[in-house]
């Protein structure tokens, strides 16, 4: 049986320091005997962390001390050009990046469901209710296309925000970016980003702190569709 890999904080940054490792090799900011030694240290973290209890550090500077522990001081090299603030922020992103993708894909199966159901019961007829007191009849199969024409504009929401979330800020540090040599686009198109956030510091200091509370926005919408559902259930 093969155990799945959790997507999480420790997950991301491993992944942000495998993809530093080899850009900035190729970049000539990490000699090539410094980066392969820096590469097996991080695999061995890595690695240990798969063991039942072991340590998944969700902070850079909680994760940092095992790599050094295990490649030496000099993995602090990956470093050049990047903070624990543009990293954080990438992993948030990525984190949110997974949830929204599989709210997506619950989307789309209820959605899918709601127009079975519609076709299938097509000349049903059921009451339409206003303040509580049955108005006019109606067919069910219309009733539930009404509910999935909601869940359509919450699954356009859901691109929509999709793509303003799957940016890169790894290049950005802290407020006024690098002047290092950095392969930005290199880094986003590893880590499975789309594109750049551009300015330094929105990256950090409003596009970071800004997509969850756009995030939890459109959840509360979609959590009004799926309440006045279950509403007109109870009450039919």
């Amino acid at each position: 049986m093969t155990n799945t890999i959790a997507r999480d904080d420790f997950y991301w940054l491993g992944q942000i320091n495998k993809a530093s490792a080899v850009i900035n090799a190729r970049q000539g900011l990490l000699e090539g005997p410094a980066a392969r030694r820096i590469a097996q240290g991080l695999q061995r973290v890595l690695q240990a962390a798969q063991e039942p209890g072991a340590e998944r550090p969700t902070l850079v500077i909680t994760f940092e001390p095992l790599l050094i522990r295990a490649a030496g001081v000099e993995a602090t090299l990956l470093h050049a050009g990047r903070s624990s603030q543009d990293m954080l922020v990438a992993v948030r992103h990525a984190i949110l990046r997974d949830e929204i993708l599989g709210l997506a894909q619950q989307l789309h199966r209820t959605t899918q469901l709601l127009v079975g159901m519609a076709r299938a019961h097509a000349d049903a007829i059921v009451p339409n209710y206003t303040n509580g007191v049955a108005a006019q009849p109606n067919s069910y199969g219309h009733y539930l296309l009404g509910h999935a024409c909601g869940l359509q504009r919450d699954a356009q929401r859901l691109q929509q925000v999709y793509a303003r979330l799957n940016l890169s800020p790894m290049g950005t540090t802290v407020l006024n970016g690098t002047g290092w040599p950095l392969d930005r686009e290199a880094m986003a198109a590893y880590l499975g980003f789309d594109g750049l956030v551009d300015n330094a510091y929105d990256a950090g200091q409003i596009h970071g702190a800004e997509m969850p509370v756009e995030i939890g926005h459109l959840v509360t919408t979609m959590a009004l569709h799926v309440g006045a559902f279950i509403q007109d259930v109870t009450l039919q």
